[in-house]
């Protein structure tokens, strides 16, 4: 018994795979951005509970470091609203270039978002390592 080989997919029949596909990373685009935007409140948040932790240590005000983690959780909740207008701007890239028939790939926009993840998460531990110093 021979097996015929399968003819390839036509592109009418992979459009929609591509297009789902296309929607699941804009909606991994979309958690990603959430989670910046809930660690960047949660950050700042802590810098408040840290204040008041330290007013009742030492019955003084909030230290030197007083709103730095602000800043570190303003700067999250930007990386947050990047990356939503990144992953909408891409995908709206890709549906134009799936529709055409001519996807491309591109490498860019990770690159800029990973380098921001570290940006900040050196800058949060700078933070904790000079909170904990302190202490």
């Amino acid at each position: 018994m021979t097996v015929e080989p399968q003819s390839p997919p036509r592109p009418d029949e992979t459009r929609p795979r591509e297009h789902l596909a296309n929607e699941r990373t804009l909606l991994a685009w979309a958690r990603t951005a959430i989670t910046f935007i809930a660690l960047g409140f949660g950050v700042s948040r802590f810098d408040v509970f840290l204040r008041q932790l330290r007013k009742v240590d030492n019955g003084g005000g909030g230290g030197a470091g007083a709103g730095f983690s602000a800043a570190i959780g303003i700067v999250f909740v930007l990386a947050g609203l990047l990356t939503a207008t990144a992953g909408v701007t891409r995908y709206l890239e890709a549906r134009g270039q799936i529709e055409d028939g001519r996807y491309e790939p591109r490498a860019w926009p990770l690159v800029v978002l990973t380098c921001v993840m570290c940006a900040v998460g050196l800058a949060l531990m700078a933070y904790l390592v000079v909170d904990v110093a302190r202490s």
